[in-house]
């Protein structure tokens, strides 16, 4: 048996499972590091209580050293700044870490389990409080030095929309954080008025780009702002029809896993370890 733990913004979830199911799950809310790692620590212990654990698959947000397993400055968790995330790990669970950016992970649960299955490469998109991506070719995790980060293509050189806020990234213009942080509104009261749309737009060019970067032979949207599908969907396959003009389309399709294709990607990535 594997473990998976998918650490978020807000929350933790740890789960025990293999080929692509879910034996029993813990979901804790996400704390300060410490504090975290020690729940961490008490949730894998339970879970492995009865079972021999071959290997422990972590997800964790990104920007992530994929060579030193170290995080650089993961947004919204608080003190998870340059921290050596697979030694620490390995010493705290006393047992086997693999670690990958949590968008990264997701996408493998995807292509392997979920909506991607059978497609390569296989690009996934987050579209939440953030916007995360990660990328399959051949079954396996692509990454460089740093994982994919295509939340944070420049798309607006214009610049910042206020004071502080990112040169025009997607992620600033396109995710569920923007639109509260541009119109006052969250992603549920601003769905299907024209800020949403806006949004939308913004998120087009980006996952426009993204094709004609990678190729891939489908995109896989997960996040909270794909929770009424064709409220999300219809208009962005529209509007992706603007812009990408020099290759086909491709198919882009929700997440088959839900909110489970973290855990599942964790449980995966430990179990393709082998």
């Amino acid at each position: 048996m594997y473990i998976g733990i998918d650490i978020g913004g807000t929350h933790i979830r740890v789960a025990i499972g293999n080929n692509g199911k879910i034996e029993e799950k813990i979901d804790f809310a996400t704390r300060e590091f410490h504090a975290s790692i020690q729940e961490i620590k008490e949730a894998v212990e339970k879970l492995s209580l009865n079972t021999k654990i071959t290997r422990i698959g972590i997800g964790v947000p990104g920007p992530v050293n994929t060579r030193l397993l170290k995080t650089l400055r993961p947004p919204n968790l608080i003190g998870w700044d340059n921290i050596e995330i697979g030694d620490i790990f390995t010493k705290l669970l006393k047992s086997r870490v693999v670690v990958a950016n949590d968008a990264s992970a997701a996408a493998l649960g995807e292509a392997t389990y979920g909506a991607g299955k059978g497609k390569n490469p296989v690009l996934y998109y987050t579209v939440s409080t953030g916007i995360g991506t990660g990328l399959i070719v051949d079954s396996k995790i692509f990454h460089g030095i740093i994982n994919p980060e295509a939340g944070h293509q420049i798309i607006d050189k214009s610049g910042p929309r206020h004071k502080g806020a990112p040169a025009g990234d997607l992620e600033s213009l396109s995710s569920g954080s923007a639109i509260k942080r541009l119109y006052g509104e969250t992603p549920a009261e601003a769905e299907g008025e024209p800020e949403w749309i806006e949004a939308i737009d913004w998120l087009a060019i980006g996952l426009t780009n993204s094709i004609l970067h990678f190729s891939p032979e489908i995109i896989v949207i997960g996040g909270g702002m794909t929770k009424h599908r064709n409220m999300f969907f219809s208009p962005l396959k529209k509007t992706i029809g603007k812009y990408l003009k020099e290759v086909p389309s491709v198919p882009i399709v929700p997440s088959g896993l839900g909110q489970d294709s973290g855990i599942i990607g964790a449980l995966t990535l430990a179990e393709q370890s082998d």
